[in-house]
């Protein structure tokens, strides 16, 4: 125990990394994105003189942010150079401003200097105050240390310039925050080494001191008949194995993946998503790094969830084979209450467990030493209860919620005291010894104990120090999520809404987990027991459950996932629910009766939760987003009336056997009301005695029938279940393989069918309203319309004609100068999108360019479309609302259309379509006609064959895709053309269109490949294993190329988790890089708003220069477990 509670304070050897700059003697930006987010602290040296010159345009003399990333001057350092002044910018702030007069007085080798810690930042020009009449130095006595993913500057990276700043004194050092990066000294390898070899020998005393009574007991670790297969085994071991390959995965289980593998290049498990990249203990070892172990293995879906079906199998065994028979021989000669305990189990393992989340662990551990502490007491052995604590706190270092380990330990406390105060005597501590001998006796029993309960603190501080570890509980704690114990109602709140988390499995999983409490604990109060179940360990297993209710108030999150831990525990509750509530039930038919309407009752209610599930699980899934309807009539309204009949039947029943009793007078027709009582009582036993089984097996059903449909309804396009199928065959990339990538998009768009232009073509065939500038400035879903502004109001229209082509070096000029003035439009004068700081969507929400496109279009094009090549109109206004319609050119459809699998074109706005059920959504109409050429290509002599409304994920207003799929365009036509109407004068309704484009498409698998560092969001990254999450190492991390996230809404809902706020992966890509949407479809399942892959590239300095990776050095330190190199910095 000593050397394990040492390992705290034991020295590591961590590596601390810093840099400096220039690098390679050239003055070429670099980019050291660092997970904290600050470093440790900062050095700049900058020669004034040396600097003021930079390029026209130009500011940023040097930066430790691009200029032009998300809120920039808020969260970084600058140091600017312009007409007026030398100014020093941090977040904010300006300690320093040198105004042009005080530069022309400082001597030529003046030098600017900043230092920036935890303790202050300070910005002075050594010796000023001998040029001038006042001193330039000031600082800020606190902790604004700025956000660092690099040195930027802008300027030119010449030869000449190179030298002279260099040589000039020019330089910027960085300390990196790399605490974490750590392993284990030589010495805290001695003491795990020591602190397992003595609690082996103190368990091996302990063994030596249970026999000391010399009873005889089995030595055998499991009974005879453990081992031999039943008719129930092979029911759950079938549907845990279909459940493995076509059920719902977790919520978190790409978190948990991503972690895993991250922990490879960075030497420790951090949390790579949020909290700045703090390790995760003291919670998730050994478990995760389990995970990160088995990722060099593979990294498929059905290889990583191999431990949570694993413990699904072995909880089954130990709740059938030890459990039952420890809770009395008559509870295991029930049927009913191994069927209920089976369909529980089952419940709880498909709905929480079937991941790569902690619960299933936690779930089989605790039943572990649960069923460790039964066989201490029941052999009078301490061996097996030291056994089972380290089985405890390997359940607790899983998670927070082994706080169910822990209410194992305490409910069986008092009868493994009793064993070791009966044990005192054989120890040479009768009654009435020297205190001291007692004391020694009860020692050298519970020495061994403490030895196995602070053995999981080798996981846990193997790497890390107290140090470290209190600075991320911090973190943690200071950032959140963090619930205080009070709010504990929020988790079951969350089982009451219509979403994932109230979905009708998970709520019925729950809300009959309640009631059987319930029915066991009212059971108990009246008759003391459980008829038929041994009351000692029914009474502890009742406890082990309301502890751990208890305890999970305690926790600092309140996800319903943690119920998952309830699988074994909670199943077991349920077999003695049973037997208890089968003896009432079959009391009388009223008893009868009133049961199964209750627990009818309560299944309604259940019912009304949709049939949802994480993520791409629901793909295909029947009432997925809805509760369970038949013919428009939800199950659950059905079931409430059904119980509600029942419950009512009951009450008659009970009434007309009253009044028969009271006219009863002699015994013999009391007799005969009873025989006829028990016969009417017989007539469905199975049904009405066991209502909770027979729910919670159709729900099993229900369940794995409507995951296997989604499967087969998907068919050939993806679905979990597909991907999992197919990772037998050895293909493993799952969805990666499954999403198609545009590689031609500007090449792709079809001619004019006339011979024509493109850039007229939108309006060729005839209409009005429609306009290239009738755009929205900014696409805002959330507006109303009327406060959004048309790329047409902004000044530099006014006086210009829109159509026109002319795009001369003055006229660009001129266009530069106003856009600039439009702040109310766009932020910078570029032909790029503004930054939209508070929306993650990448290109697709507009914007204004400073150059006219192809058709004089102002407006910002998505996916990489070219707007000097691709024109666009639109029919948004301001004011006065009028009708408008188009139509467009015929264009030539592709002769050979293999391997071009859909006809595409790109629109915003509300358009009216089908959704993915069927159902008709209101917009404005959009459709495309297929024709048949005529001779002279002119339109009138186009035949027309038919039209179709075209396919739109749904996403409006933004800039998306419509599609056809290419195998409904009529095989005799050649052409096609876009009819648009917009009648409605609401301004919201108004819609923007491209020409369209049959683009070549690759897998993204082939697109984004497996070596390029991609951000994949937590939501999805365990659909895409073959692609790389970024790596980090010693506090920095490597700049991501690609980004990979779910749908736009669950994109929306979720990327808070990862943003800066929290110290996220994603607030990095917003440090580093500008995000384009590259177009992109599900294969076979063309409607579905699949996700979205963004293609990351780093921000270009006013030069044009893109910034290279940083050099960094590292030297390893031995640092003791109480070494502080001050407090992180994670709020602004």
């Amino acid at each position: 125990m000593v050397m394990f509670l040492s390992l705290p304070f034991l020295p590591v050897n961590q590596v601390q990394s810093s840099f400096n700059w220039p690098q390679d003697d050239e003055l070429t930006s670099v980019q050291a994105p660092l997970i904290s987010y600050v470093p440790q602290d900062v050095n700049v040296t900058v020669p004034i003189q040396e600097v003021r010159n930079l390029g026209e345009g130009a500011t940023n003399v040097l930066s430790t942010l691009p200029p032009e990333s998300t809120e920039a001057t808020l969260r970084g350092m600058f140091v600017r150079s312009t007409d007026d002044s030398l100014d020093v910018v941090v977040r904010n702030v300006v300690p320093l401003s040198i105004d042009k007069d005080a530069l022309q007085k400082l001597p030529d080798d003046a030098q600017l200097r900043i230092t920036s810690d935890y303790e202050s930042t300070r910005a002075w020009v050594p010796d000023a105050d001998k040029h001038l009449d006042y001193a330039l130095d000031s600082t800020i006595d606190a902790d604004v240390r700025p956000a660092l993913t690099g040195i930027y500057t802008d300027i030119k990276n010449t030869e000449k310039n190179s030298n002279s700043t260099i040589d000039a004194g020019f330089q910027a050092h960085v300390t990196v925050d790399s605490r974490f990066t750590s392993s284990p000294s030589a010495i805290k390898y001695l003491a795990i080494f020591v602190g397992i070899i003595a609690t082996a020998i103190a368990l091996f005393c302990l063994y030596r001191i249970d026999i000391l009574d010399k009873r005889t007991t089995s030595r055998r670790l499991f009974h005879r008949n453990w081992w031999k297969p039943r008719l129930l085994d092979g029911v759950v071991g079938f549907i845990l194995l279909a459940w493995y390959f076509v059920g719902a995965n977790t919520s978190d289980d790409g978190y948990l993946l991503t972690m895993a593998e991250a922990s490879h290049e960075s030497g420790y498990m951090a949390n790579y998503y949020r909290w700045f990249g703090v390790p995760e203990s003291p919670f998730g070892s050994p478990f995760y790094d389990l995970l990160a172990l088995m990722t060099q293995v593979t990294s498929a879906s059905i290889w990583m969830r191999l431990p949570s079906l694993i413990a699904g199998i072995v909880t089954w065994l130990v709740l059938s084979r030890e459990v039952m028979p420890r809770l009395g021989a008559k509870i295991n000669q029930r049927q009913v209450a191994h069927w209920t305990m089976a369909a529980t189990f089952l419940l709880f393992w498909m709905t929480f467990n079937n991941g790569t989340r902690p619960e299933p662990i936690i779930a089989v551990l605790s039943l572990l030493a649960w069923v460790s502490f039964e066989r201490a007491i029941a052999t009078h052995r301490l061996l097996p209860a030291a056994v089972g604590t380290i089985i405890a706190t390997l359940a607790l270092g899983a998670g927070p919620t082994g706080l169910m380990a822990v209410s194992a330990l305490l409910a069986s406390l008092g009868a493994l005291i009793r064993i070791l105060t009966r044990r005192l005597p054989l120890l040479g501590a009768p009654k009435g010894a020297p205190k001291k001998t007692v004391i020694a006796a009860i020692m050298a029993q519970i020495a061994p104990f403490l030895a196995a309960g602070t053995a999981i603190l080798t996981a846990v501080f193997a790497d890390q120090t107290l140090r470290t570890v209190t600075e991320a509980i911090k973190l943690r704690g200071e950032i959140g999520p963090s619930m205080q114990w009070f709010e504990e109602f929020r988790r079951y709140e969350a089982l009451m809404e219509q979403t994932v988390d109230g979905s009708f499995p998970r709520r019925f999983t729950m809300v009959m987990l309640f009631f059987c409490i319930g029915i066991v604990v009212a059971a108990m109060l009246r008759n003391g027991r459980i008829t038929g179940a041994a009351k000692a360990p029914s009474t502890r297993l009742l406890l082990i459950v309301l502890g751990t209710l208890f305890f999970m108030t305690f926790t600092p999150t309140k996800w319903t996932h943690h119920f998952g831990v309830f699988a074994g525990i909670g199943a077991a509750l349920t077999a003695l629910a049973a037997v208890a509530a089968s003896r009432f039930a079959l009391q009388t038919r009223r008893n009868q009766l009133l049961f199964l309407g209750s627990t009818l009752m309560l299944f309604a209610f259940t019912l009304a939760g949709p049939n949802g599930w994480w993520y791409l699980s629901s793909y295909g899934v029947p009432w997925w987003d809805k509760p369970v309807q038949l013919s428009g009539l939800t199950a659950s309204t059905m079931m409430l009336a059904v119980s509600v009949v029942v419950l009512f039947w009951g009450v008659i029943v009970g009434f007309l056997a009253d009044a028969k009793r009271a006219r009863a007078t002699t015994e013999s027709e009391v007799a005969d009301l009873q025989l006829a009582e028990n016969r009417k009582l017989h007539q469905f036993r199975g049904l009405t005695a066991a209502p909770i089984a027979v729910l919670t097996a159709f729900t099993v059903v229900f369940t794995l029938a409507s995951l296997t449909k989604g499967m087969v309804s998907q068919w050939p396009a993806y679905s979990v279940g597909k991907g999992n199928t197919m990772a037998l065959t050895g293909q493993t990339c799952n969805q990666a393989a499954d999403v198609l990538v545009e590689t031609n998009t500007n090449e792709s768009f079809l001619e004019p069918a006339d011979g024509s232009s493109l850039k007229d073509s939108l309006t060729s065939g005839g209409g009005r309203g429609f306009e290239p500038n009738n755009i929205p400035a900014k696409i805002d879903s959330k507006s109303s319309g009327d406060s959004q502004s048309s790329v047409a109001s902004a000044d530099q229209f006014r006086n210009e004609d829109s159509s026109s082509g002319d795009t001369s070096s003055s006229s660009e000029s001129d266009d530069t100068q106003a856009a600039a003035s439009q702040k109310k439009t766009t932020d910078e004068t570029t032909d790029k999108q503004s930054n939209d700081t508070g929306s993650d969507a990448s290109g697709t929400t507009g914007g204004l360019k400073a150059t006219k496109g192809v058709n004089g279009s102002y407006a910002v094009l998505p996916f990489g479309i070219d707007t000097n090549k691709v024109p666009v109109v639109g029919s948004f206004t301001e004011g006065l609302q009028t009708p408008a319609n188009t139509t467009t050119s015929w264009y030539s459809l592709p002769e050979d259309r293999e391997g071009l699998p859909l006809l595409v074109f790109s629109v915003a706005g509300q358009v009216g379509h089908f959704d993915m059920d069927g159902i008709f959504k209101y917009g404005q109409e959009i459709k495309v006609q297929f024709g048949k050429s005529g001779g002279s290509k002119k339109a009138e002599d186009f035949e027309v064959l038919g039209e179709q409304i075209p396919l739109d994920p749904g996403y409006a207003p933004e800039w998306r895709n419509l599609r056809i799929p290419m195998d409904e365009v009529p095989e005799d036509a050649d052409s096609v053309r876009i009819v648009a109407n917009d009648p409605n004068l609401t301004p919201t309704q108004w819609i923007a269109i491209t020409p369209p484009r049959v683009p070549e498409m690759e897998s993204l698998n082939d697109y984004v490949g497996s070596e390029a560092p991609t951000l994949l969001d937590w939501t999805i990254a365990f659909q895409f294993p073959c692609q790389k999450p970024y790596d980090h190492w010693a506090g920095v991390a490597e700049a991501a190329e690609y980004r990979i996230s779910p749908d736009h809404d669950v994109r929306s809902n979720h990327t808070p988790v990862m943003d800066y706020s929290g110290g996220g992966s994603y607030g990095l890509v917003q440090m580093t890089s500008e995000a384009e949407e590259v177009p992109t479809y599900l294969k076979d399942d063309w409607q579905r708003d699949w996700g979205v892959l963004d293609k990351l590239t780093p921000f270009p300095n006013a030069n044009g220069d893109k910034p290279k990776p940083v050099k960094l050095d590292a030297e390893t330190n031995k640092r003791s477990g109480l070494w502080y190199n001050g407090p992180m910095k994670f709020s602004d």
